[in-house]
């Protein structure tokens, strides 16, 4: 699946909190809730709003707050996803 520039950026930034030695299989794991979402909503390309919802929804409950923090960091409106928080 192809993914756009900014989307893909963007995974790298959220990403670079996670501690080094799990942050591929937690970006392998984001990558592949992002697609799989993708996928179902006929889209072709990944953008930075499926990547959102994907980074939400593969985060586990626990780590929910941070997962805020990071968004609200880089000034990432969330009220469109409030029903996903």
């Amino acid at each position: 699946m192809n993914w756009n520039e900014d989307a893909n950026q963007l995974l790298d930034e959220l990403v670079k909190p996670i501690p080094a030695f799990v942050r591929p299989m937690a970006k392998k794991s984001i990558v592949n809730k992002v697609e799989h979402l993708a996928q179902e909503d006929g889209i072709v390309e990944v953008n930075q709003d499926c990547l959102i919802r994907g980074y939400i929804l593969s985060s586990p409950d626990k780590d929910k707050e941070k997962v805020l923090k990071i968004l609200q960091a880089k000034n990432i409106d969330l009220s469109p996803y409030q029903a996903l928080l």
